[in-house]
Parts: C-alpha cells; sequence; structure tokens
C-alpha cells in the first residue's frame, strides 16, 4: 500500500517531525493494520452469514464459522499475516472446488429436503431410509404407501461448487479501512 504526505509551504515542521517518527519503527503500524484487516474480513463474513441459502432453507453459520476461525497471526516491518483456519471450507467459497466422497466411501449425499440439511445419512438409523440404484448414482428416500420413494438424499460420485463472488471483501473498501487506520495511527 502506498500513501503520500504533502505539506503546505509554512506548514509546521513539528508535526511532519512527529509523523516521521511515527513511521521510524512501522512494526506497530503493520499490527494495527493486521488487526484491522482481521476485523474487516470477520465483519465481511457476518454480512454473509445474515444472507438466505439458495434454496431458502435454515441455515448451517458456514460464514459465521469462518468468521470465528479468522484471525490475526503476527506481523513484522513490513508485513502482517491474518489467517482463515477453515482452510478447506473457505478455499471452495473463493475459489470454487471440485468435491468428491471421502476415501472409502462411493456417493456423495446431496440433501433434498430441508429436515436432511446439514444431516448425514450416515449418522440415521439404517431402517430409516432405503437405497435405490440410479444411472448416475443413486438416492436415499423413504417408501409411500403408494409404492413411490420420497427422496430425502441424491448420491453422486462428484460434485462442483462455483465460486463465490462475494466470499472476498472488495478490495476497493479494504483500502478504504487500512488507509483510516493508517491516518489514525500517524494523527495518534
Amino acid at each position: 500500500m502506498k500513501f503520500t504526505v504533502s505539506i503546505k509551504p509554512g506548514a509546521q515542521a513539528a508535526k511532519l517531525g512527529r509523523i516521521a517518527k511515527r513511521l521510524s519503527d512501522t512494526k506497530p503500524l503493520m499490527q494495527r493494520l493486521g488487526q484491522r484487516f482481521e476485523s474487516v474480513l470477520q465483519g465481511h463474513f457476518r454480512r454473509l452469514d445474515r444472507r438466505p441459502n439458495r434454496r431458502g432453507w435454515k441455515k448451517t453459520g458456514l460464514w459465521a464459522k469462518i468468521a470465528k476461525a479468522t484471525t490475526f497471526v503476527s506481523s513484522d516491518a513490513k508485513s502482517a499475516t491474518v489467517a482463515v483456519q477453515n482452510g478447506k471450507v473457505f478455499g471452495a467459497k473463493v475459489h470454487g472446488a471440485h468435491i468428491r466422497p471421502k476415501r472409502g466411501k462411493k456417493f456423495l449425499a446431496i440433501p433434498n429436503v430441508e429436515s436432511r440439511y446439514g444431516v448425514s445419512p450416515s449418522s440415521l438409523d439404517r431402517s430409516e431410509l432405503v437405497f435405490r440404484k440410479t444411472r448416475k448414482g443413486g438416492l436415499l428416500g423413504v417408501i409411500r404407501a403408494d409404492g413411490n420413494i420420497d427422496v430425502h438424499y441424491w448420491l453422486v460420485r462428484e460434485a462442483r461448487t462455483p465460486r463465490d463472488p462475494d466470499a472476498l471483501p472488495k478490495k476497493e473498501a479494504v483500502n478504504q479501512e487500512l488507509k483510516k487506520t493508517i491516518t489514525r495511527y500517524l494523527h495518534g
């Protein structure tokens, strides 16, 4: 990040001296910038958590968990590090993902009804759902009295999740907040 200090002729040299003194050791400034960036990211993720999901179902609090996993790690004279500890999930939101079943499993279970959202089929009683094979995988559901099946999960061999263009805050908004932090630091 670059910034410019401009002084009008006759400006107080003492003020410039204080600013120069504050910039002689940049580690405290970088620490404040890292802490501010942490709070900007956390606020952004909490706002994302208030969005309804695509199907309008109950929410699992994914973005709130990502906000909680976002922490200021360290700083030195030239940089500050903020980490998102929930890396795989967050990375899938930022970049998109190609998801496959875990080792030893054949299928991913995609819920078809809200009551199964956030519930793994393996956590249910085996007699609760019936498996039916399909051309692309299978389905788990409950057999109705008429012999048809109410699908609770679609079973697929892989899934692609698109990137979320709003996963990260806009660069301009972040820069604006960091510039405010720099200004407060220099004049503080």
